[in-house]
């Protein structure tokens, strides 16, 4: 699913995060690595998400890097509440790194989202054919070329990342086993089905051309068309899962009102220590 530096880079990560929850005073440092590597892993990443054009991911991934410096001052200090944000962390990587970084486990993945593509296809009665297991086509040619439009269905396609990082949110919440896992199925669910429509939408909308907008500007050089792709998958619909995420967190928040003071919290600490290191930019 990823190249081997990655792989790496994320196996070593989720083994710090892992080592993080065993009792002791190496668990912050272990914390510490985790966090480092995270973000060297998410870094690895920048140029294919900037050469598919992507812009929500890569702003993330750099903006991200003051609040690493920022995680590892506090977990020197042993602040609870970054270790808690740690724990979360962990979690969201237990679920999410086997996916990513076993093969057979993501292609699995994959495949039910294929199929459950195709079988909204085939009840609209859209037409496409199959390129590969997981590479949708149009069954007209793109225009130059000798095939038709193709759409590629791969692990970030899947909704498992949104889904791990808000279930280790839901970790950070204090209820009983039974409403973890009512909120686990609160969040899993609405994801998984919209995620299928996200991806419907994009392929229909990238074959039909739907959004041909500035397309002499927003061009890919061996993706035919590729306007309508960017407006529609990295445009509209990383709007909509933003917009989608917002609601989740506030019916987890709704559900569980102890989980606002504990995000409030940890947003305290790393708005204080940003403004803390604002002021000394400004000479404050």
């Amino acid at each position: 699913m990823l190249d081997t530096l990655l792989i790496c880079t994320f196996t070593l990560c989720l083994i710090a995060f892992l080592l993080s929850l065993i009792p002791g005073k190496q668990g912050k440092y272990c914390a510490i690595v985790g966090w480092i590597l995270l973000e060297l892993g998410l870094i690895q990443m920048l140029p294919g998400l900037i050469e598919e054009g992507n812009i929500f991911y890569p702003a993330l991934i750099i903006a991200a890097i003051p609040f690493i410096y920022i995680t590892i001052k506090r977990l020197l200090a042993e602040d609870p509440h970054i270790l808690r944000l740690t724990w979360a962390a962990a979690i969201a990587g237990i679920i999410y790194a086997p996916f990513a970084i076993i093969t057979p486990l993501g292609n699995w993945l994959i495949s039910i989202v294929v199929f459950c593509i195709q079988f909204v296809f085939d009840a609209i009665g859209y037409t496409y054919s199959m390129a590969d297991w997981n590479i949708f086509e149009s069954t007209w040619y793109a225009p130059g070329y000798t095939t038709g439009y193709m759409d590629e269905i791969i692990l970030g396609c899947t909704g498992i990342t949104a889904i791990a990082i808000l279930l280790g949110v839901i970790a950070l919440t204090k209820t009983s086993l039974k409403q973890k896992i009512g909120l686990t199925l609160l969040v899993t669910i609405p994801i998984f089905i919209i995620n299928i429509f996200r991806n419907v939408f994009v392929i229909m909308a990238y074959f039909g051309q739907w959004f041909p907008w500035l397309e002499e500007t927003v061009t890919h050089p061996t993706i035919p068309g590729y306007a309508s792709y960017f407006w529609s998958h990295n445009v509209i619909c990383e709007g909509a899962a933003f917009i989608l995420i917002l609601i989740i967190a506030y019916l987890l928040f709704r559900f569980t009102p102890g989980l606002i003071s504990t995000i409030r919290d940890i947003l305290l600490v790393y708005s204080g220590d940003l403004q803390l290191m604002l002021g000394k930019r400004t000479g404050k």
